[in-house]
This record gives C-alpha cells, sequence and structure tokens, in this order.
C-alpha cells in the first residue's frame, strides 16, 4: 500500500463514524375518530352525549428517525346544550357547528431511532409519539338561544378562531411502509365564540375540543446516503 493509499484508508476509517444516512420521507395518515366540546355549555364536565364522528387527514415529513413536521386537516361537528346540566338549564342554550381545522405540528417519534438503523436497517416498532403545534379553526354554529333577552343575540361572532393542539399517540409498524396508529389530542383555542355563547356565559374562560382516532397510514420511503461532520 502505498503512502496516498495508506492515508486514504485512515482517513475512510476517521470518517466513518460522521457518515449518516438521510432518512427524510414522508407519511400520508387518515384518522377516522371522535370529536367532543368543552366550553359554556358543558360546565362544569364533558358529557359523552356531546361526542360526535369527524376525521382527520395528514401528511407528514420525516427529516431524521425522530422528527417530522405534519399538515392536518380535521373535520367533524361539535355540539353543546345547557339541557344536559341542570346549573345551565335554566338559560336554555343550544348549539351545533361544523368544524374545519387547518394545523401545523411538530411531531416527536420517541422511538424512532429504533425503526431505522443507521445502516438503514428496518425494524417493526410500537413507539408513542408527542405532538404539537398551532391551527387555524372555521367554526359557524347554528345556536337556539332558550331567552328571547339572551345577550349573545345581538352579537355577530366571528367564525374563524385561532387553536393550540396538544397531544400524543402510538404507532405500530404492520410492514416498512404500512404502520397503525392512535392518537387523541386537546385544542385550546383562544376564542369564546365556538359555541355562540359568551356575554350569557364564562367570558373569561376559552372553549376548547378534542379529537381522538385510529390511523391508517403509509410511507414514501427514499432514503439516500449523506456524509455529516461537527
Amino acid at each position: 500500500m502505498n503512502y496516498l493509499n495508506k492515508n486514504l484508508a485512515i482517513l475512510s476509517l476517521i470518517s466513518l463514524p460522521f457518515l449518516a444516512f438521510s432518512q427524510k420521507y414522508w407519511e400520508f395518515g387518515l384518522t377516522p375518530g371522535a370529536m367532543v366540546y368543552y366550553g359554556d355549555l358543558t360546565v362544569p364536565h364533558v358529557t359523552l352525549m356531546e361526542t360526535n364522528l369527524s376525521g382527520q387527514f395528514s401528511i407528514k415529513r420525516y427529516f431524521d428517525r425522530e422528527h417530522a413536521v405534519r399538515l392536518n386537516v380535521l373535520h367533524g361537528t361539535i355540539a353543546g346544550s345547557d339541557y344536559n346540566y341542570d346549573r345551565n338549564s335554566e338559560r336554555g342554550n343550544e348549539f351545533v357547528g361544523k368544524l374545519t381545522e387547518f394545523s401545523i405540528m411538530g411531531e416527536l417519534d420517541l422511538k424512532g431511532r429504533k425503526r431505522y438503523s443507521k445502516k438503514m436497517d428496518f425494524q417493526r416498532t410500537l413507539s408513542p409519539c408527542i405532538i404539537a403545534g398551532i391551527a387555524g379553526v372555521y367554526c359557524k354554529p347554528e345556536v337556539t338561544y332558550g331567552q328571547p333577552e339572551n345577550k349573545d343575540l345581538a352579537i355577530n361572532y366571528p367564525a374563524w378562531h385561532f387553536a393550540l393542539p396538544i397531544g400524543g399517540g402510538i404507532k405500530m409498524d404492520i410492514s416498512e411502509k404500512i404502520f397503525l396508529g392512535a392518537e387523541f389530542g386537546l385544542r385550546i383555542t383562544l376564542s369564546d365564540y365556538l359555541d355562540g355563547t359568551q356575554a350569557s356565559g364564562n367570558a373569561y374562560k376559552n372553549d376548547s375540543y378534542a379529537f381522538g382516532g385510529l390511523t391508517l397510514g403509509y410511507r414514501f420511503l427514499k432514503f439516500k446516503k449523506t456524509v455529516t461532520s461537527f
């Protein structure tokens, strides 16, 4: 081995710890589930009587084995009735609203490193996930006010709202490309108008809603080798 080849061999050995694979890939998921509202018409607790079917479609971009950014569209129905609660029944408000949420969230796949080794070996993994982000929400509720002098009748509430989605889930690999999952998330809104009730309700506490469901997902995989350094 001449001097040049010897040095190239030494350099290659030194560089091995810094060789990595760019594991950027896309995931698509469809999540049928249920949505429940919490606000002025459900205080002090949530009732399952006001749970409604909903669904979510997500597009997710992984930038390494653990971290991803996802875009979601969630659609469903939220509803509430004062008559489900003795303390609210005298007011008599009821509402139903079609809700559509557009969100961008970060996702941390807590066992993503186990799914793919640095040598690109795949291993079926059962992995918990944490999600958080921001969302724009469209909801224009249809409200029936129980009292003709209700203060909310004179107010035209906005239909667009901001929310902070937070939650988690678990993902189970069926194959390298197909996975199943379960997800639950709370949406903390920056609005007290989802239910069309504020002036006659708790004006100091914003509305919120939660979504949970089961996911069927698919991965589009295309890996390539790259070199990383300090």
